[in-house]
């Protein structure tokens, strides 16, 4: 078995070396968080005009939402290989990097913020309507982590 430290070295040493595939790693990286956290905003800003608008339309957006979900999912986990690619490339920086882990502490944030979206609507699927004031706090916290952690990852590579 290969020991963690020889593998990171070899990824960095092949990333580094390679102009292809730096330019696929980034763009893996930034095209499945414009697709995944494009689709999660404009769910979050549909589900904010919905909730405004009474029962019938917040039922309606909450389909909506559930198809949406997997788009988003889908997507997280691609920004989550590829971000993995992008930290072995560097590793020793990263670690030490402030802006890294505020990034992921973003990240983890959403990702939580997500599960209770995710319950949330079921809850409201139900019949439940004791959860609208629920469901606008959880997609204003989606919408501002989302632009959070993108500006978290704009700051990253120019304080590495």
């Amino acid at each position: 078995m290969i020991p963690i430290r020889e593998l990171i070295d070899t990824w960095a040493s092949i990333y580094a070396n390679s102009a292809a595939i730096r330019s696929g790693v980034a763009f893996g990286h930034v095209g499945a968080l414009l697709g995944g956290g494009g689709c999660a905003i404009a769910a979050d800003l549909s589900t904010l005009k919905a909730s405004r608008r009474g029962r019938a339309s917040i039922q309606t957006e909450l389909e909506r939402v559930h198809g949406v979900h997997r788009i988003v999912v889908a997507n997280l986990a691609l920004v989550a290989v590829s971000g993995l690619l992008l930290v072995g490339a560097d590793f020793e920086a990263y670690l030490v990097s402030t802006a890294f882990w505020i990034k992921m502490i973003l990240v983890g944030a959403l990702v939580i913020n997500g599960a209770v979206l995710v319950r949330t609507s079921a809850r409201m699927a139900e019949g439940d309507t004791a959860v609208m004031g629920r469901m606008r706090i959880v997609s204003i916290a989606s919408l501002t982590l989302w632009f959070a952690a993108t500006l978290m990852g704009a700051v990253l590579p120019n304080v590495l």
